[in-house]
């Protein structure tokens, strides 16, 4: 069940660093482009350049810039509505049927999360008269497995 759940989690980081980012690269065009009307805002009134100097007059330069500002976020909105969907699609795909010892329900958990390979324990401890819990600790990683057999 946890194996599920560490393959959701990097999926999930995936998607979190590609979103931060298009987050990074949306500010960093932001403030850019801020920078570029204040020195539009000082060429026009502090050094009197005339008002088209810089192609367009300040005020379309600050309409272009609202207007970008609003594209972003509806685009951060979408990214935001999209993982949210993603991670519902995957918690659903990934639950799996409950298994079963004894008549009696079974959790698994193993410790540490995302070896494969290895040699583990597995201690079993009743919690109630419905449920049993299996422990999965590692006593070998896969590398020292390896390591000692190549010699």
């Amino acid at each position: 069940m946890l194996k599920f759940k560490k393959n959701l989690d990097n999926a999930d980081n995936k998607l979190l660093v590609l979103y931060a980012r298009l987050i990074k690269i949306f500010l960093i065009i932001s403030i850019l482009f801020l920078i570029w009307i204040v020195f539009i805002l000082v060429g026009s009134f502090i050094l009197e350049f005339e008002p088209n100097w810089a192609i367009l007059d300040l005020n379309n330069w600050i309409l272009i810039w609202c207007f970008l500002i609003v594209i972003f976020i509806i685009f951060e909105i979408a990214l935001y509505i999209h993982y949210i969907s993603s991670i519902g699609k995957r918690i659903e795909f990934v639950e799996t049927e409950p298994e079963f010892i004894f008549g009696k329900r079974l959790y698994i958990y193993t410790f540490p999360i995302g070896y494969k390979g290895g040699i583990f324990s597995k201690t079993y401890i009743q919690i109630d008269k419905n449920s049993v819990l299996r422990l999965r600790n590692l006593i070998i990683p896969p590398g020292d497995l390896w390591n000692k057999e190549g010699k």
